[in-house]
């Protein structure tokens, strides 16, 4: 079959990436101006952006999976194309005024089409003698503001569809084609009364298979082989289409972060890619999050996107003075114990309960000493921890594993990640108290701040 060398390559490579839980993104070049940039967060695909139809794909899932932001966000304000680009619905969905179970389904989408894409563009090249090439450029977490999918499953998905597609015969057919009646008089002869009536209203050549698909709320694959009869007949053409604004892709760029990395990050593609430099500038970080008011979304989001935006204050009720402490978990019921703890003893405290957007608070805050615990869905301690040890700033700010193992082999691999001690559960104060002492004895002592129940944080 057409490209399964091609698909057995790819996902060879996808495979190499999620076992070495690789942090950056890869380059896929085709022919001409074909590209795609596959980012992965801890070996996971986590984005796919396309240089083809980058703003026509946006607003096709945007205006499908939440409809009523979409108009939001294009009236009345209408910002410019490169605002609706993934980075500002990521952080809108942090500030709770996008819901993530949408952003989940359109990401999702987007990304299956885009390596769908990749599949059919390199089974055609392979066809012909030629053949993609992969780059893999590896960067600091920090610098890459992803949301982790609720599934891992868009390269398996993908791969299917594309499967499907050459099943149906249609591989050299793209989903992006729009449809153009060139012959009206036989397609009005030929083909059915409701069908023509169908076809004359919206096969136009402006509108491509996939917003065809979307508008009739139907499967890509079930409306391209209605009418592959009658483009086989001659009756209708497939065209190419531009994207809705030349060059829109510029805008659509998910990391802040240079696309031509330095040569020392580049990998050749056929090797594994190298770990991530532990020297990456902080200024990579997107801005801080705005804070949550009930401005129109559209200004928001055009805010986001832009930086105007305000710098965040987390924990802004707390009035300690003493060195910052931030606590990595996304247990609330631990965190309010750390919390209770840290605070009572005269301590700035932030809990971060997402590891995956650690690293972006992190840097900004700098904090004097980190909790972080062991056990949390998607990425452990360990995995974030090693993740921490690999920026500059943060190779001689302690690193406490909070967790009820703290067995042998847990301390081996705590120190190997580069983890400053343990810290068991249950908290309690005199155990953090004595860590705090011991990381931050040269710090000078906070004044704990006087206040109703303190009586109450000894331990049982």
């Amino acid at each position: 079959m057409l490209g399964n060398t091609i698909t057995n390559e790819l996902e060879n490579k996808i495979q190499t990436y999620r076992e070495q839980k690789f942090t950056g993104f890869v380059k896929v070049s085709g022919q001409s101006e074909y590209q795609w940039y596959i980012y992965y967060l801890l070996g996971r695909i986590v984005w796919v952006r396309s240089r083809m139809h980058t703003l026509r794909q946006w607003q096709r899932y945007l205006s499908f999976h939440s409809p009523v932001f979409f108009e939001q966000l294009t009236q009345p304000v209408a910002p410019p194309h490169n605002t609706w680009n993934y980075a500002t619905l990521a952080r809108l969905v942090k500030l709770k005024k996008f819901r993530r179970d949408q952003f989940y389904r359109i990401a999702e989408g987007c990304i299956i089409e885009n390596l769908f894409d990749v599949l059919q563009n390199g089974a055609l090249q392979h066809s012909t003698g030629y053949s993609l090439t992969c780059h893999a450029y590896a960067k600091e977490a920090a610098s890459m503001p992803f949301i982790m999918l609720e599934k891992d499953t868009v390269w398996s998905e993908a791969k299917d569809n594309w499967q499907t597609w050459q099943h149906a015969e249609l591989a050299e057919i793209s989903p992006d084609y729009a449809p153009k009646i060139i012959q009206l008089e036989l397609l009005r002869q030929q083909a059915p009364p409701q069908s023509f009536q169908v076809l004359e209203s919206f096969v136009d050549g402006e509108t491509t298979l996939r917003e065809l698909a979307f508008k009739f709320k139907q499967p890509v694959l079930a409306l391209t082989k209605s009418i592959s009869p009658y483009v086989s007949r001659g009756m209708l053409s497939l065209v190419e289409l531009p994207d809705i604004v030349e060059n829109a892709d510029e805008g659509f760029h998910p990391e802040l972060v240079e696309i031509d990395t330095p040569k020392a990050e580049q990998t050749t593609p056929d090797k594994t890619p190298q770990s991530q430099s532990p020297n990456a500038s902080a200024a990579a970080v997107l801005p801080p999050l705005p804070p949550i008011g009930s401005r129109n979304v559209a200004k928001l989001a055009a805010d986001i996107s832009s930086g105007r935006t305000q710098k965040a204050q987390p924990n802004k009720g707390i009035k300690n003075s003493g060195p910052r402490i931030i606590y990595i978990d996304d247990s609330p019921a631990d965190s309010r114990a750390m919390s209770n703890v840290v605070t009572a003893l005269g301590y700035q405290y932030t809990n971060i309960p997402d590891p995956l957007q650690a690293l972006p608070m992190l840097l900004e805050l700098k904090p004097k000493l980190i909790f972080l615990d062991l056990v949390m869905p998607i990425a452990n301690g360990y995995e974030v921890c090693s993740q921490i040890r690999r920026i500059s700033a943060f190779k001689d700010i302690p690193v406490v594993i909070v967790t009820s193992n703290d067995g042998i082999a847990d301390r081996v691999r705590a120190r190997i990640v580069g983890a400053s001690g343990f810290l068991g559960k249950p908290i309690q104060q005199k155990k953090v108290e004595k860590v705090l002492n011991k990381h931050l004895s040269r710090l000078s002592r906070p004044r704990p701040q006087a206040r109703r129940g303190t009586a109450e944080l000894s331990p049982s």
